[in-house]
């Protein structure tokens, strides 16, 4: 498990480091404002296509091999768009991070394949909480390898310290992450799938009917993710904050984030389960987004704001074990490759829907559509306590 937190943290770095340069790339090759934005989706966008396929790989040649792959191709993609020369070739380099931007669901399989049910939440809490720490620090990173200002900076440094740690991660799970399918580690009762076509296979996946309430779940999760960072720097305008309180708010909330996937998510499941605590989890994030609506203005808006960075990864992460609960039998790196690209539509849409809000009704209104979101998340969590409940007294009866 360690040796996969590394190369989860080490992988997430450069995907961070990347993000605040493209604008300054964007205007160094004459590019609109909305060919920027296409810089910045176009690399979830190849992602929805190639993790499901990076999944079904991960299940037929064993998670190390394909996990390893992953990072590989990630570190080639690097050193492409480090000498990148134009705006084609950008747009080019950002498809090649999207093909292979299948790690973390690989991750969360080898996870959910090696994990008892009791400690599955918490050790997918630590996987997200191994990407919170180096999407954190993947911005500092490349700030100190930049130049100066927009005249005089260069992506070549910091796309070169990316490829490297992306290297030094894929060897790391290579020579060093145990190989559960050879050795027998499946703790989570998955057997290595039959060589079946992938048509059949996404037959199979899309014939469980207790994943498709997950799907939609997972989906709002993602719109929930991309829509507040979208709306969360206007709230700061709003409240005449500077662009560096907005980075420093950013940093503050993260603590959340993180505390929440290292150190909660596995107690409160192992106090409440899975299902209550999806429940309770996302009723207090109804709550929090209400009373931030409220009081936006207000010192008290920021109590509000650390509550949601504490409740919303806990029922986003609770979701995903859940699903990989219901994956079929050895369908484990599918089920988690289509949640991740559920997920990454839900936050394309969710980013274009928000600024497309932002613009008629202020961050206000995208904040009022996520509350109206959020309750489905609720309604479905009290419904998942509601069948437990029952299966639980007709087993006992």
């Amino acid at each position: 498990m360690p040796i996969l937190l590394i190369a989860v943290a080490c992988n997430a770095v450069p995907v961070s480091m990347i993000v605040p340069m493209l604008p300054f790339l964007g205007q160094r090759y004459n590019a609109s404002e909305f060919e920027v934005a296409v810089l910045f989706a176009i690399m979830p966008l190849i992602g929805i296509i190639g993790n499901p396929i990076w999944g079904r790989f991960s299940d037929s040649i064993g998670k190390r091999v394909a996990l390893s792959c992953t990072l590989g191709g990630t570190a080639l993609s690097f050193v492409a768009f480090a000498f990148a020369d134009s705006l084609f070739l950008l747009y080019f380099t950002r498809i090649l991070q999207g093909i292979f931007h299948g790690s973390i669901s690989i991750a969360l399989a080898y996870v959910a394949l090696t994990s008892t049910q009791q400690d599955r939440a918490k050790s997918m809490g630590q996987i997200f909480g191994s990407m919170g720490i180096g999407l954190a620090i993947g911005p500092v990173i490349g700030g100190l390898l930049l130049g100066q200002d927009s005249s005089d900076f260069s992506q070549v440094l910091p796309c070169l310290a990316a490829a490297s740690l992306s290297v030094c991660a894929s060897f790391l799970v290579f020579f060093f992450l145990k190989d559960i399918e050879k050795e027998g580690l499946l703790e989570g009762g998955g057997k290595k799938p039959q060589n079946k076509q992938l048509s059949k296979t996404l037959r199979t996946v899309v014939a469980t009917p207790a994943l498709w309430p997950l799907v939609i779940m997972i989906w709002i999760s993602g719109f929930k993710m991309n829509a507040e960072q979208v709306s969360y720097p206007y709230w700061g305008i709003s409240v005449e904050w500077t662009p560096k309180l907005v980075s420093f708010g950013f940093a503050a909330l993260s603590v959340g984030f993180l505390i929440t996937s290292l150190f909660l998510i596995g107690p409160m499941v192992k106090r409440f389960g899975e299902e209550k605590t999806l429940a309770i989890a996302s009723m207090v994030d109804v709550i929090a987004l209400v009373g931030f609506l409220f009081t936006s203005s207000h010192p008290w808006s920021w109590v509000w704001l650390f509550l949601i960075s504490f409740s919303s990864p806990m029922w986003g992460t609770v979701i995903i074990s859940v699903i990989s609960r219901h994956a079929p039998e050895g369908l484990q790196g599918t089920v988690q490759g289509l949640a991740s690209s559920t997920q990454l539509a839900g936050r394309i849409i969710g980013t274009l829907i928000a600024g497309v809000i932002l613009e008629r009704s202020g961050y206000a209104g995208v904040y009022l559509l996520i509350v109206i979101l959020l309750t489905l998340i609720v309604f479905q969590a009290f419904r998942f306590v509601s069948k437990s409940r029952d299966s639980s007294e007709s087993f006992s009866g």
